[in-house]
């Protein structure tokens, strides 16, 4: 979301994995279920597919 807000659509994550295995923070990174991961994003193109990124985000309460 957070992504998007800043101007950014198409985000995806394109890898995960746990990169605290086998470190000696291991414990303390299992404990919050940390993980490592990469992703892409491109910035709109103008402001209206900004706009639709943004109201794919917005919910009613």
């Amino acid at each position: 979301m957070v992504v998007v807000q800043a101007g950014f659509v198409d985000f995806e994550i394109t890898w995960r994995a746990d990169v605290f295995s086998g470190a000696p923070q291991e414990g303390s990174a299992a404990n919050f279920d940390t993980k490592g991961i990469n992703f892409r994003a491109r910035k709109a193109r103008n402001d209206d597919e900004w706009y639709a990124a943004m109201n794919e985000l917005s919910c009613e309460v």
